[in-house]
């Protein structure tokens, strides 16, 4: 068992795998970061949307629009 899970030589040296990882997840996290920012202003830029432009009456609404 000393093998698999070995004290540490000096207990005040950094976890270095703790680091990598997080250090990975932040890099990573930037990565989204950038894509979905990129992503928007190129949509700004560009004018179009994938989404619906607001909400449009069709028969499946619950309220039929009524026009006195």
């Amino acid at each position: 068992m000393n093998l698999l899970l070995r004290p540490l030589d000096n207990p005040s040296d950094p976890v270095w795998s703790v680091i990598l990882m997080t250090v990975m997840a932040a890099g990573l996290a930037l990565v989204y970061i950038v894509y979905i920012l990129r992503i928007a202003f190129a949509e700004l830029k560009y004018g179009r949307s994938n989404q619906p432009e607001g909400c449009e009456s069709g028969p499946a609404d619950s309220t039929p629009d009524t026009q006195d």
